[in-house]
Formats: C-alpha cells, sequence, structure tokens
C-alpha cells in the first residue's frame, strides 16, 4: 500500500478556523498552524521563530553593550578605589591629628584635676579649723545659756518678774479674777438667752396665726379658681355646639343655592 499524502491547507495570512490536528501553511509569512481545541496554534515558521541571523545580530549588539558596559564599570571601579585610598589618607590624617588632640587634652585635664585635688585639700584643711571653731563658739554658748536657764529656774532676781515661779504665782493670782468675770458673764448670757427666747417663742405664734390665715386665703381663692374654671369650660361646650349649628346651617345654605356643574 502506497504511503498516504497529508494535504495542508495553504493560504495568506494566519487561518480564522481549523478542525482539531488540521494543518495550514501561511504563504505570506512562510508560518506553520495546526487547529487545537483551544483554537489555532502557531507551530513553526520565520514569524514563530527568531532567524538564526537575527540572533547573531542580537546577540553580538548584546555582547558590544557587554563589553561597553564592563569597560564603564571597571572605570568607575578604578574610579571608586582612587577616591577610597584618597579619603582613607585623609581619614588616617584626621584620625592622627584627632589622637593628638585628644591627647593634649587629657594632659590638661590631667593637670586641671590635680590642681583641684591640691584646692580641694587646701579647702577641707580650712574647713575642719572653721568647724573647730564653731565647736569651741557653740561649747561656750550652750554653757551661757544654761546659767541663765538656771537663773530663771531659781529667781535670782527677786524684784523681776523673770523666773518660772513668779510666772506662775502672777498666773494663779490672775486666774481668780479671770473666773470670776466668767461667772459674771456666763449669768448675764443665760439671762439674755432666756428673754430672747421667750421673745422668739411670741414671735412664732404670731407667725403661726399669720400663715393659718394666708393659707385659708390660699384655700378660697382655690374654690373659686376651680368654680371659674368649671364655668369657662361650659362656656366653651356653648360656642362649640353654637359653632357646629351654624356651619350646619352654612352647609344647607351652600347645598341650596349650589346649582351644580354640567
Amino acid at each position: 500500500m502506497a504511503n498516504p499524502i497529508i494535504k495542508i491547507k495553504r493560504g495568506s495570512g494566519q487561518p480564522a478556523s481549523l478542525q482539531l490536528s488540521e494543518l495550514a501553511y501561511d504563504t505570506l509569512n512562510k508560518s506553520l498552524f495546526i487547529g487545537t481545541a483551544e483554537g489555532v496554534l502557531a507551530i513553526g515558521g520565520e514569524n514563530v521563530f527568531a532567524k538564526k541571523t537575527y540572533a547573531d545580530s542580537a546577540v553580538s549588539a548584546e555582547a558590544s553593550l557587554r563589553s561597553a558596559a564592563d569597560s564603564t564599570l571597571t572605570s568607575a571601579v578604578s574610579a571608586e578605589v582612587s577616591r577610597a585610598t584618597a579619603a582613607e589618607g585623609a581619614v588616617s590624617a584626621n584620625l592622627a591629628t584627632e589622637i593628638t588632640d585628644r591627647t593634649t587634652a587629657v594632659s590638661s585635664v590631667t593637670s586641671s584635676l590635680n590642681s583641684e585635688i591640691t584646692r580641694a585639700q587646701a579647702a577641707e584643711g580650712t574647713l575642719t579649723s572653721a568647724v573647730s571653731a564653731e565647736v569651741s563658739r557653740a561649747t561656750a554658748a550652750e554653757v551661757a545659756l544654761g546659767t541663765r536657764i538656771d537663773n530663771v529656774l531659781s529667781n535670782v532676781d527677786g524684784p523681776a518678774l523673770d523666773s518660772l515661779t513668779e510666772v506662775v504665782g502672777a498666773f494663779q493670782a490672775a486666774d481668780g479674777t479671770l473666773n470670776g468675770a466668767i461667772t459674771s458673764l456666763a449669768a448675764s448670757a443665760a439671762s439674755n438667752l432666756t428673754s430672747e427666747a421667750s421673745a422668739r417663742t411670741s414671735a412664732d405664734s404670731a407667725l403661726g396665726v399669720r400663715i393659718d390665715n394666708v393659707v385659708t386665703a390660699a384655700t378660697a381663692l382655690t374654690s373659686r379658681v376651680t368654680a371659674a374654671e368649671a364655668d369657662i369650660l361650659s362656656e366653651a361646650s356653648t360656642r362649640a355646639s353654637a359653632v357646629s349649628a351654624v356651619s350646619a346651617r352654612v352647609s344647607a345654605l351652600e347645598s341650596t343655592i349650589d346649582g351644580g356643574t354640567y
């Protein structure tokens, strides 16, 4: 049996549709298509895969770009190395200068600290002498104060009121007079309080009578107000009935004079 011949559809441009596994060839763009369940699929041809000449050109162009970029990067790295070397030299010089400055500063601080220690020791010696002098003065003052307290307690000077004993005696003498004055004031206050209580009781009784009178008048006024309210309600009911009657008569009159519509 001879080999079967597979015929492929031909046309210009991509076919709109193909049966499943059916082949078609685009003579214009030199591309091969096959029908799938998802639609027409390009499987070969110049427009599907890049030509070797195009790929070679792209590779050559990319190589040129990479070479130029490598050259630029090398130059940039060299420049950065030079800059970093110079910066490191400057940092080293600055560090040496800073070390020298710090050494000088430490020496100055050490000298100032030694001077301050010497001054503080001298000040402490002066303060110790001052404290000793103050202790001696305070001791002498305490002795003098003790003597004065003893004099006050012992009543050394008879005519003068300068001892606790004399002060207590004078207070006790005045205390009797003060008690008498307090007793007299208490009696007078009790009498005045009794009189005031009596006056207040009389005033309260009179005030109670006046309040009762006011309550009676208020009760009478309430009764009058209630009666007036009843009269007002009755008058309002009468006026409402009259208004209703007038409204009914007006409605009847309107019906009588109304000629109707056409």
